[in-house]
């Protein structure tokens, strides 16, 4: 049962808290919940379908009850990453490399967390997973007709398909390596060419890490931020390329400020659109970056 539903349940609720430290302990509470209820009542007759229920519902809960948290925090909320070194080989444990397997963006993961509990519950059990809107029903106790308006109301809120086709992963690649030579190089006119003029930089230490409070906005705002994290340390600082959630990303440490950041760019029309740096060490405590 464990390893048969572990990667299932990982995927979803890492997708759902944007946690896998969370989703781990959620997951693993999950398992024991079946065992005593398998054990102590009637056999449960379809144990993929009882998992994926109890999983998502705790996730909801959990949500709830932490949204208070979330507003006293401390700057940008933004989700644990995944890492994996540019060659492939994966930084954490090896069952989380299956939600890695299973793709899912950053920035994708960024924008569930505008969403309520239960709309990331339908969106991403419906959108990810392919399930059908009786069964996300059954999932989280609403009826399949309040399933369908969540999700149709979602497709007006949120943008489910970009205008523009998502760059091919090596034309992504590449901007992400001419975007750190230019850094390094303190090469201000290709920078301002490969950053979009809204860009927006968020950064997340939560108060526990030197990060910027408020989100960075404007191109001229966010090259001076950058630069002037890559002057510092008198060059001594390290940059290593790593696979964010799949895409390249890479790690900025620093001699004198850890721990380290990661750092991921998220491209709109062949432009950097966002900048997500975390340094949370809460939030990189499931990474081996050393």
């Amino acid at each position: 049962m464990y390893r048969t539903y572990k990667p299932l349940l990982l995927s979803i609720a890492y997708r759902m808290l944007g946690s896998v430290t969370d989703a781990e302990d959620l997951v693993q509470d999950t398992f024991v919940t079946a065992q005593q209820v398998d054990e102590n009542t009637n056999p449960i007759r379809n144990l993929k379908a009882y998992l994926c229920k109890t999983v998502t519902n705790r996730c909801i809960d959990f949500l709830k009850s932490a949204r208070k948290k979330r507003e006293v925090y401390v700057g940008p909320w933004l989700p644990e990453p995944l890492v994996q070194t540019y060659g492939g080989e994966s930084t954490q444990d090896p069952l989380q490399t299956v939600v890695l397997e299973d793709t899912i963006s950053y920035a994708f993961l960024v924008m569930l967390d505008r969403l309520t509990p239960v709309e990331r519950a339908v969106f991403i059990l419906r959108e990810a997973f392919g399930y059908d809107y009786r069964e996300i029903a059954e999932f989280i106790n609403k009826t399949e007709l309040g399933c369908r308006k969540i999700y149709s109301r979602l497709n007006r809120k949120i943008q489910v398909e970009p205008t523009d086709e998502p760059p091919a992963p090596t034309q992504s690649d590449e901007l992400v390596l001419r975007f750190l030579h230019a850094t390094s190089t303190g090469d201000m006119e290709s920078l301002f060419a490969m950053l979009a003029e809204d860009i927006v930089l968020y950064s997340d230490g939560g108060g526990k890490a030197f990060a910027a409070i408020n989100p960075i906005v404007s191109s001229k705002r966010v090259i001076a931020f950058i630069l002037g994290l890559a002057t510092k340390d008198d060059g001594l600082g390290e940059v290593r390329l790593v696979r964010v959630n799949g895409q390249l990303g890479f790690v900025l440490s620093s001699p004198t400020n850890p721990p380290p950041s990661v750092i991921s760019l998220e491209i709109e029309n062949n432009r950097i659109g966002r900048i997500y740096l975390v340094r949370n060490p809460d939030k990189l405590r499931h990474l081996n970056l050393g």
